[in-house]
């Protein structure tokens, strides 16, 4: 008896550790894609191809015995071989899956054919055949999952992230004319103006940074810690400046505070054409006033778009402060002022110094509101742009701005590390506490709902103008009700108008938004919970792909994966990749913030309880980290439905999504039909939002102080 227990104990399967099922899961998957998918990519698609184009694309058929042993012998031979020793069967795992890896990248360059899905899916069921070798071997403790995560994490890392800007950035050596021009980027940076617009570029970025991550804390702070029934406001008005496309803010920002704009009317009806404070024989100051356009239009514009991504950084993290730490000071007889001061906002230096981070990179990356509002004032993003869409075309002059762009972006990264510095930020333990939350000192109080009852009435003025231009002839000139621009959209069938684009839109978004969170979330604990060779470079990499423009990457995307052996532009894929990829470094700065408050001691419980990583991350981190979470598919979905930058490059006829359809129609001059596409987008993400709140709910450890 006591010989039969232990020998059943003896082959349980440890924490992490892989059974042999999901082994042979992944070795019938490889060798069904490898027999029934299309092993080269099909011109016309999977589901438009004709019967003999399909047969001709599948491996067995058209593979030579080369290639087809080595990868039957690299699915297969591990899984046979289960008496080897642990050691060694990791190492057999590991060396067939990178050899039968290695021979398909092979092939498919060798060939000049782009890879198909049979390919696709044989690489990554060898990937996780590897993954699950060098757990086996003794990486990150024998726990396949996390070995698993890493192995993902870093192929996504370099293909989608270094790939890419490696391939713009080779442009920076190559001439107009395709010669090899090594002090190019040493001519274009000298040349006339690019100080200026790198000065142009710094000023307003800093600028946007502070202004952002300020109205985001005290946003946070009033919408968790105040008193008072506003804070629910702005649960509900926070989101709208970023479910915006970014030319709609700048352009509604035009059509108040313009030139022709609804103020300006106003101030000239009620003070005549002179203006107002004016001396004889000269213009009003609000006489037709453009004051809107240059530094002031693109930082009003950025700080009302922007703001909400520091609102989401920081209300997460000061939901789940443990209570316990500002009660111990004010135990002491500090004032709620100085407990703020001293206890809370130290708490939350990472959050502050991420949403600064973020604030400052999307504001110089940003060329939606420069393009629209920035008159004479030049920055690096338009003048990227202008390089790449422009008559110019000059990719290297594009790709050296860029570069300067990416080391402005690389110093404030650094600067924000080693403020954080190492510091524990630790509040999260597990041991139960009484939960009273300290409430803002009334004063403060009193100016936060007095600067937020500020910004939710300019906001509201936005977003009216914004559903109300949808609805009249000509905003500016005919305030006349009409539904024409509706009809245009709308009222012709679901093959034309903005159908089309709205589908796309909201289909690879909900494919993006849960990808986009789940890699964060996952990213985000690998960097802070894990220690491996190249997690700095997976670091650097998530904020590399935030701080280039997203015209660059575009432009990048096509650079790489226009030709084989991955050949993805023109579809569905690339889009979807470029939106999860484009907003991930927000799901992972939120995650990297949250759980540096969450003590690594509840994950050790769970890990002792031979619970695996996969289990304790599910049951234990998740519901912790529920507002982040949330926070992350909101924005994710938000992004991905406003971006326009990144895929204004990918977007084809059968792919195209709802910014590039309104970008168009501004560029004809169709304003209204643009402003009332705009109105139907803002609806649609603002439900999305409410649903996702409705459905996940509130963290378990979040905590708020009572209305009064």
């Amino acid at each position: 008896m006591f010989t039969s227990n232990t020998h059943q104990a003896s082959v349980k399967t440890a924490p992490g550790e892989t059974r042999p099922l999901t082994i042979l899961i992944w070795i019938i998957a490889g060798f069904g894609a490898y027999w029934f998918l299309p092993w080269f990519a099909l011109e016309y698609g999977l589901f438009d191809a004709t019967i003999e184009e399909y047969l001709a694309s599948l491996a067995w058929k058209t593979r030579p015995l080369t290639l087809t042993v080595p990868v039957f012998l690299a699915l297969f031979i591990p899984f046979a071989w289960p008496w080897l020793p642990l050691k060694r069967l990791g190492w057999v795992y590991t060396l067939f899956a990178s050899a039968g890896i290695g021979l398909i990248f092979l092939d498919f360059i060798l060939t000049g054919d782009a890879m198909g899905f049979s390919a696709a899916v044989v690489v990554i069921a060898l990937a996780a055949i590897f993954a699950i070798g060098i757990a086996k071997i003794g990486f990150q403790r024998g726990d396949s999952f996390v070995s698993g995560a890493v192995v993902f994490v870093i192929f996504m890392v370099l293909v989608f992230i270094f790939y890419p800007v490696i391939k713009i950035f080779n442009q920076v050596l190559v001439s107009r004319d395709g010669s090899f021009a090594p002090f190019q980027f040493f001519r274009i940076l000298a040349s006339f103006g690019v100080s200026r617009v790198v000065f142009n570029t710094l000023v307003l970025a800093i600028s946007v940074g502070a202004a952002t991550t300020l109205f985001g804390l005290i946003f946070a702070l009033y919408a968790v810690r105040a008193t008072t029934r506003l804070r629910y406001a702005i649960r509900i008005l926070y989101i709208l400046p970023i479910i915006t496309p970014p030319f709609v803010v700048g352009m509604s920002l035009i059509l108040l505070f313009g030139r022709a704009g609804m103020v300006n009317d106003v101030l000239i009806f009620l003070f005549g054409p002179t203006g107002i404070f004016t001396a004889a024989g000269s213009e009003g100051i609000f006489d037709r006033s453009g004051h809107i356009y240059g530094f002031a239009g693109i930082f009003l514009a950025q700080t009302l778009s922007l703001t909400p991504i520091s609102y989401m950084l920081l209300s997460g993290m000061i939901s789940t402060i443990n209570p316990s730490m500002e009660e111990a000071s004010l135990t002491m007889r500090a004032s709620r002022w100085l407990t703020l001061r001293h206890v809370t906002l130290p708490l939350i230096r990472p959050g502050i110094a991420n949403a600064f981070l973020l604030g400052m990179i999307s504001s110089a990356a940003d060329f939606g509101n420069p393009l629209v509002l920035g008159g004479e004032y030049d920055v690096l993003s338009t003048e990227i742009y202008f390089s790449i869409a422009g008559a110019q075309l000059d990719f290297g002059k594009a790709s050296t701005l860029g570069l300067i762009l990416l080391f402005l972006s690389l110093a404030v990264f650094m600067i924000q590390k080693r403020w954080v510095g190492q510091t524990s930020y630790v509040t999260v333990t597990g041991i139960q506490t009484a939960g009273n939350v300290t409430p803002l000192p009334k004063r403060m109080q009193q100016l936060f709902t007095v600067f937020i009852f500020g910004w939710l009435v300019l906001v509201g003025v936005l977003y009216f103008s914004i559903f109300l231009g949808g609805f009249v002839k000509q905003w500016g000139a005919d305030y006349s009700l009409t539904l024409a621009h509706h009809r245009e959209l709308w009222m012709h069938g679901f093959a034309s108008g903005g159908w089309p684009s709205l589908k796309n839109s909201l289909g690879y978004s909900f494919i993006a938004a849960p990808l986009t969170t789940m890699m964060g979330v996952l990213i985000a604990y690998i960097i802070t919970r894990k220690q491996f060779w190249g997690r700095g470079v997976i670091d650097f990499g998530t904020v590399l792909i935030f701080a280039i423009p997203g015209t660059v990457i575009g432009v990048a995307y096509i650079l790489a994966f226009n030709t084989p052996p991955l050949e993805l532009t023109g579809t569905a894929i690339i889009l979807i990749i470029t939106m999860a990829i484009r907003a991930m470094p927000v799901g992972i700065r939120g995650g990297m913030s949250a759980l540096s408050q969450i003590s690594p001691s509840l994950e050790e419980a769970s890990l002792l309880q031979r619970a695996g990583s996969a289990r304790t991350i599910r049951s234990v981190l998740i519901p912790i980290l529920r507002p982040t979470i949330v926070s992350s598919m909101a924005y994710s979905f938000i992004r991905s439905m406003t971006t326009v930058s990144a895929v204004i490059f990918l977007a084809t006829a059968g792919t195209n999504v709802a910014t590039t359809y309104i970008l168009s129609r501004v560029e004809s001059g169709d304003t209204g039909v643009a402003v009332a596409y705009g109105s139907v987008l803002i609806f649609t993400m603002l439900c999305f939002t409410f649903l996702v709140q409705a459905l996940t709910g509130r963290s378990r450890v979040e905590k708020q102080v009572k209305t009064q």
